[in-house]
Formats: structure tokens, sequence, C-alpha cells
């Protein structure tokens, strides 16, 4: 009975690194979204909410001339369409789109 519980031991552990591995990798670069999750961010959400539903975006930019953050997520099965949802000054949602990553390689 234990050489049993032994030899699938390195399995188990085998299969929860890949799994952890593969959990680090999509957070590391911000997850992915699909058409139906993009449908779910509106005007007035939360960063926090927006999070809730997106998860943590591939980027989080400051832009000068804006009052608030700009968040970015790619969408699934798309390299090349981003999604960008624009925040006012009071942390709320104001605007979303899409557009094309004009970047070689879609990385940023």
């Amino acid at each position: 009975m234990t050489s049993n519980l032994f030899s699938r031991t390195p399995r188990t552990l085998l299969a929860a690194g890949l799994f952890l591995g593969v959990a680090a990798a999509q957070a590391a670069s911000g997850y992915r979204v699909d058409k139906r999750q993009e449908s779910l961010v509106s005007v007035g959400m939360s960063t926090a909410e927006v999070q809730q539903v997106l998860g943590r975006p591939e980027s989080n930019v400051k832009y000068h001339n804006e009052p608030g953050p700009t968040f970015t997520y790619r969408l699934t099965g798309d390299e090349q369409t981003l999604f960008d949802v624009d925040f006012d000054a009071n942390g709320k949602v104001a605007s979303t789109s899409e557009r094309v990553d004009d970047v070689s390689g879609g990385d940023f």
C-alpha cells in the first residue's frame, strides 16, 4: 500500500508544479479576455471591479494627459487586438475601446 502511495507522489508533484508554473506565467503576462468578459465591463465600475471581472491587466499606464489610468488586456485568440479600459480621476471606468497592437511581435 505504501509503495502505491510513493509511486503516485512524483506524478502529483509534477502535475502541481506544472499547474503552478502555468498560473505564474499567466499572472506575469496579464490575463487574456474574451468578448464575453469584455462585455461585462461598463462605465462607472471601479478599478477593483474591473480586475475582479477581467483579472490583472497586461499593462496599467497613467498617461500624462488623462485623468486616470488605462488598463490594457489582450483578446484571446487574436494576438493583435487589445482591449483598453480608461478610468477617470475617481478610479471609475470612463470608456472602453479595442485597438490593434502596432508593436511587432505583440509584446510590450
